[in-house]
């Protein structure tokens, strides 16, 4: 049995699947399984899939559902479930895990048995391939930070699967921030979440991502973000950023698109060592 399990949540996912996987069998780490459910793809992410199964019997574990799109968290959720790590290494079917990611991870929550996730830094590339700049979250963000927003970078995230377990995993209703509200019941049951301050994760991200983050999403963030103050007890400041994720969902997808652009380019090192 594997020591870690990566999970992949895909949903037509033709174009950059293979390179996602292709970064984790190529991980310097070789104690792992990865695990992909197919979420009622329309293209032929099922055929990539079983392409790699059949190649990795040992490595690559596939769930498939050919009925309706259940969400990235119910997804992951299933993976979870057939997972037979310790670890668990979320992975998204759109980005890229560095060589030594991880290792890097293992190493980490090995000695550090009082934290129960850690994530990476993370180089961001549009889909032309042009560097945008790097994403360096906090590597140890205090309680007070998860109520500004997350504080840590999800998909490039190693969590212990007790905990995820004591938590109750991915809330299932939610199609987006579910990451969020993960890092917030961890947060309040008391667990530790840090990030190794190296770039170990590339995301691509490009326009039509900021276009999917719809209102509603964003309403949905900003009752997460206002029971965790209620329930953290911190001052009543803090209440202020209840009203930070709708302020955003009130900017223009493209305005937003163009600031982060500017803000994780000043990141940019003269040299990244993978």
């Amino acid at each position: 049995m594997a020591r870690v399990s990566v999970i992949i949540a895909a949903y037509n996912n033709e174009k950059t699947l293979g390179k996602a996987i292709d970064s984790i069998l190529c991980q310097t780490y070789e104690d792992i399984e990865c695990i992909i459910y197919n979420d009622a793809s329309h293209d032929i992410t099922l055929d990539i899939i079983n392409i790699y199964k059949k190649k990795y019997r040992e490595k690559i574990v596939c769930i498939n559902n050919p009925g309706e799109n259940k969400g990235p968290a119910y997804a992951r959720n299933c993976c979870i479930e057939h997972a037979g790590g310790e670890y668990i290494a979320i992975q998204d079917a759109d980005d890229i895990s560095f060589p030594k990611r991880i290792a890097r991870q293992v190493e980490f929550l090995d000695e550090r048995k009082d934290v129960a996730a850690v994530g990476t830094y993370a180089i961001l590339v549009n889909s032309r391939g042009e560097v945008w700049g790097i994403n360096n979250p906090l590597c140890t963000p205090a309680k007070e930070d998860w109520v500004k927003g997350p504080q840590v970078i999800h998909a490039s995230t190693m969590i212990r699967k007790r905990e995820l377990y004591a938590v109750g995993k991915y809330n299932d209703n939610l199609r987006r921030a579910e990451d969020y509200d993960l890092w917030l019941k961890m947060i309040l049951k008391g667990y530790k979440i840090e990030t190794i301050p190296e770039v170990l994760y590339q995301i691509s991200l490009d326009i039509a991502d900021y276009n999917r983050r719809k209102l509603q999403y964003r309403w949905d963030e900003a009752k997460l973000v206002y029971r965790a103050i209620k329930e953290m007890g911190i001052p009543f400041n803090y209440y202020l950023y209840t009203f930070k994720p709708l302020i955003n969902g009130l900017i223009p997808s493209k305005l937003m698109y163009v600031y982060h652009k500017h803000k994780f380019r000043k990141n940019i090192p003269k040299k990244i060592s993978l």
